[in-house]
């Protein structure tokens, strides 16, 4: 058995399916025409409901059945679609839809032989299958449930064991299982972290969340408000001028090379609430605004789970942490601050803020750590929602390499991302009149191509690095439920920027 914990649970490897479990769920390919892998008295059942067409064998349909005297209290069967249209987001999802299903049938066990099905295809390593089916069940099987009463936290109980058929080798379905865990964990740690409301999550709350990663691996440094302003980050500096709380700059440190610079610096948005300013979002927009530090709590699974695979790269983690509200003191339209490199900034718009902290913590990161690669997330745009809805999250930069390598950990992880257009035609479009540059487009109307012209913004505080701007505005939180993702918090970008770094490592 191995241990895998969301909460209690457990996946086990069994050369037949599990008789100690009550639900037993099959998967069948459209192709299949003998029902020999179901258990005999649900092959009948299912026989019939097929000729009824009461069940098709397209992806995801799903058919149930009890049978008095069975092993089982229940079987299940899910469609598992085209052979030729399998992939690993496929896997995710069925994995998902078994934890679903179990539950709406409120057991806590099951056992299946999708995944033997699956790996019959002879398309997929074992251990990206094994990751991929742990993170569809850990992830599926999330619950952030800890401000409900106790009785309510009853009826909303974790999936405790899931026994898969497998008659291949152990080994690297094994690790593959248990590198899917640590890739999970990661997303549900920043899962809590978004989901927790702006009372609780301040720039004091996630310094400590960061301190509680330092290990020997991890070096953490915090920035306070003071070294803030005898640095000139006057953007940062600007965004918080509203808030009672103060500002911090976070740095984390690892070094899986121990030797060298650093392979590559993330940098995450950390708005830990964003009212827009005096340019003030509006009722249902403004009551999600606690989600506005995803980028930056993306950044701290990254490193989390790059600690723990023991990722040979050096890696830099920041977090530009303060609030954007509204009071006497607060940032208005029309002001003008200088940022760290000292470019001049006109405020067009105080709900333009994500931009103005990330282009500090770019600068002072390039200017003092010279990484060869920088990566920022933000839910910066709204315009990025738009264009893209929840499914992937939009990506410009300044090295055609880094974006297809991105890409392509994006659709391999399913935490993807899609390249923008990034044209010469744009690059003046975020250049001020009476300063350097505006933080809202000064061509056109102002909002045209509102998710490019961000990217553009930032590629103003990028010097000699590679460079890369992932907007995950969409995918950082949805208002849709997934078949393994639930409503809410995502933890976007940790997989992809997890993929990326466990590539060729």
């Amino acid at each position: 058995m191995i241990d895998l914990g969301v909460e209690m649970m457990k996946i086990g490897l069994h050369t037949t399916l599990d008789e100690q479990v009550p639900v037993a769920i099959f998967g069948l390919f459209e192709e299949d025409k003998s029902l020999d892998t179901l258990h005999p008295l649900f092959a009948v059942d299912v026989k019939m409901a097929m000729k009824e067409k009461r069940f098709k064998s397209d992806f995801g349909e799903t058919y149930h059945s009890k049978f008095a005297g069975s092993d089982y209290r229940m079987f299940l069967l899910v469609g598992l679609g085209k052979r030729e249209e399998m992939t690993l987001e496929r896997v995710r999802r069925l994995m998902g839809k078994c934890i679903k299903l179990t539950k709406s049938q409120r057991f806590s066990s099951f056992t299946t032989n999708i995944i033997e099905q699956v790996a019959g295809l002879e398309r997929f390593e074992d251990e990206l299958l094994g990751c991929a089916a742990a993170e569809g069940l850990l992830l599926a099987d999330y619950l952030f449930i800890h401000y409900l009463s106790p009785e309510r936290q009853q009826k909303v109980k974790p999936v405790e064991k899931v026994s898969f058929l497998w008659a291949g080798s152990r080994t690297a379905f094994g690790d593959g299982l248990k590198k899917g865990r640590t890739v999970a964990e990661a997303t549900n740690f920043v899962r809590d972290l978004v989901n927790e409301p702006a009372n609780v999550v301040n720039a004091t709350y996630l310094e400590k969340t960061a301190k509680n990663l330092g290990n020997h691996a991890i070096t953490v440094r915090v920035l306070e408000k003071k070294e803030l302003e005898e640095l000139g980050m006057g953007a940062l500096l600007g965004v918080n001028a509203g808030s009672k709380n103060p500002p911090k700059l976070i740095l984390l440190e690892y070094f899986g090379k121990h030797t060298g610079s650093f392979d590559a610096a993330f940098v995450g948005k950390g708005i830990t609430f964003d009212s827009g300013g005096y340019n003030l979002k509006p009722t249902k927009f403004i009551e999600e605004m606690h989600t506005d530090m995803a980028g930056a709590a993306a950044v701290l699974g990254v490193i989390k789970a790059a600690a723990a695979f023991g990722v040979k790269k050096n890696l830099l983690g920041v977090l530009p942490i303060c609030e954007n509200m509204v009071s006497g003191e607060a940032q208005r339209p029309g002001d003008i601050v200088r940022a760290y490199n000292g470019k001049t900034i006109q405020i067009g718009n105080t709900d333009a803020e994500g931009r103005l902290i990330l282009a500090d913590a770019i600068a002072y990161v390039e200017d003092k750590y010279h990484p060869k690669i920088i990566v920022d997330l933000a839910t910066l745009t709204g315009a990025c929602v738009v264009a893209l809805g929840y499914y992937a999250a939009g990506v410009v930069g300044n090295d055609e390499n880094l974006l297809v390598e991105l890409k392509e950990a994006g659709e391999k992880s399913g935490d993807r991302v899609w390249p923008l257009p990034f044209y010469d035609d744009y690059k003046d479009w975020m250049d001020g009149s009476v300063t350097d540059l505006n933080n809202i487009s000064t061509k056109g109307k102002g909002y045209e191509a509102g998710s490019i012209t961000a990217g553009v913004f930032l590629s103003k505080f990028v010097k000699e690095s590679k460079w890369a701007h992932l907007d995950i505005a969409g995918s950082a939180f949805w208002a849709v439920e997934g078949d393994y993702v639930q409503k809410g918090a995502t933890g976007s970008g940790v997989r992809v920027l997890l993929y990326w770094l466990m590539k060729g490592n």
